[in-house]
């Protein structure tokens, strides 16, 4: 089973998870490409248009794109590595430098990823990841999950209308609701080791978060 892992390169981008996980293919994206190696890791890949960075020596492939383009550098660099992989090849699709420090309309179309029919095939391995904040998309199905380090709040936000969500091992449980129009259901937590939710039709991106005090904790201990 194969782990990607994209950095994005989004300022103090949280590269921890490298620790943990030795991917077997490592991408830079833009000037994620640069951030990598300034953090001595060695990118497989850079690919960009490089306008914040030029893509460094280090790497072992370089695809420079043009500034001017339908996609973003992630989402050509996504593309251009998962053309060569079946869904059933890849294990996880973790994305560093994704979730926040950079512009609002790349966050957001960062989350949009989920509703391209071009990535639905991996849609369940793509992992948004940084310290304090995590994204996963989940389609129709029930599914048992737990939390992770140091992220208290536990939130399901409907990309689309969302038929019959339960939740269960939860401090706010549901049963069976429906919501016509995508609904953020934020704040919930864990009430256990781990908790379960099930819908039957529709679109969940679901966040583990902490928010400011619990950060100020964290950094403190």
């Amino acid at each position: 089973m194969q782990t990607l892992i994209f950095c994005a390169g989004a300022p103090h981008t949280d590269l921890s998870i490298l620790q943990d996980i030795f991917p077997d293919l490592l991408i830079g994206v833009d000037g994620g490409a640069a951030y990598l190696v300034a953090h001595g890791y060695t990118p497989d890949w850079a690919i960009g248009d490089f306008d914040s960075a030029p893509p460094p020596v280090q790497c072992r492939q370089i695809v420079r794109l043009q500034p001017e383009k339908n996609d973003t550098d992630l989402e050509y660099a996504l593309i251009h590595i998962l053309q060569n992989y079946q869904p059933d090849n890849i294990k996880q699709i973790i994305i560093l430098g994704a979730l926040g420090g950079g512009r609002l309309d790349h966050l957001l179309c960062n989350i949009w990823l989920a509703h391209q029919p071009r990535f639905a095939e991996w849609l369940d391995k793509i992992y948004l990841y940084e310290r304090y904040n995590s994204v996963r998309f989940f389609r129709a199905g029930t599914y048992e999950i737990q939390p992770e380090n140091n992220k208290k709040y536990l939130s399901f936000i409907g990309l689309t209308h969302i038929e019959q969500l339960s939740l269960q091992g939860v401090k706010y449980p549901l049963h069976q609701q429906n919501y016509a129009y995508p609904m953020a259901l934020i704040s919930n937590e864990f009430s256990g080791c781990c908790a379960q939710f099930s819908f039957t039709n529709g679109l969940i991106c679901m966040i583990q978060s902490c928010d400011e005090c619990s950060r100020n904790s964290i950094q403190a201990a």
